[in-house]
């Protein structure tokens, strides 16, 4: 092969090389969890349906799920 042969080949080799990066850092950036999500708004206090027991409501202190329930 001459000179210019092995040049196209490893100038092709390149663009492949290349567009194969690409789809790969495409691919992690739409992949990567929460990289577009808005983020989480707080739930306010309050009482919510009891997802363990439909005949419940459960408090809900704005930060965490608490232990009291009662009837709906």
């Amino acid at each position: 092969m001459s000179p210019w042969h092995w040049l196209i080949v490893c100038a092709a080799l390149a663009v492949m090389l290349a567009i194969i990066i690409g789809v790969i850092l495409l691919i992690v950036r739409v992949a990567k969890p929460g990289s577009t999500a808005a983020p989480a708004r707080p739930v306010p206090p309050g009482w919510y349906p009891d997802i363990a027991d439909a005949r419940l409501i459960r408090w809900h202190d704005g930060h965490h799920w608490t232990e009291h329930v009662q009837s709906r």
